[in-house]
């Protein structure tokens, strides 16, 4: 009997949410997502009053929300998001290192936060690591450390 050829997809896929403007980049990051291998996009908004409502409906496992939304600012569509769908995971892009934004994002709920245009791979990598539970700061978006302090 012939083997039947297989599929080398995995059989669950990470379930993906972006909220942002809706413009040419956020199609771009749809489209670049959609063909990582066991990542599907499962929703695309373009207002932070939106994101709440489809979190609960489509059970995304992380969103990516940009910081500035047409609407609002995505803080305030983090903690929103977070008491609809508090299993999923929220990451930041933002395209400047506002002063205390770090700190912001995390109290919001928050488990990173990414500098929006950055290198593809990057952002990849950090969907992965905070979904094993780790905090992905850019290291673009920290202040500076200060020499006179211990590292450590």
């Amino acid at each position: 009997m012939e083997e039947m050829p297989q599929d080398h997809r995995p059989a669950v896929s990470v379930r993906i949410l972006l909220a942002g403007d809706g413009g040419a980049t956020g199609g771009a990051l749809a489209l670049l997502l959609g063909l990582e291998p066991g990542f599907a996009v499962v929703a695309q908004v373009g207002r932070g009053s939106e994101v709440a409502d489809v979190a609960r409906d489509r059970r995304p496992d992380v969103a990516l929300l940009d910081a500035v939304l047409p609407d609002g600012d995505g803080l305030d569509a983090t903690v929103q998001l977070l008491v609809e769908a508090p299993e999923c995971r929220v990451l930041l892009l933002t395209g400047s290192g506002r002063p205390g934004l770090a700190d912001r994002a995390l109290a919001a709920g928050a488990v990173g936060l990414l500098v929006k245009d950055g290198p593809h791979e990057e952002l990849v990598r950090a969907v992965h690591r905070c979904l094993t539970g780790e905090i992905v700061i850019d290291p673009a978006l920290l202040p500076p450390r200060d020499p006179a302090q211990p590292a450590g």
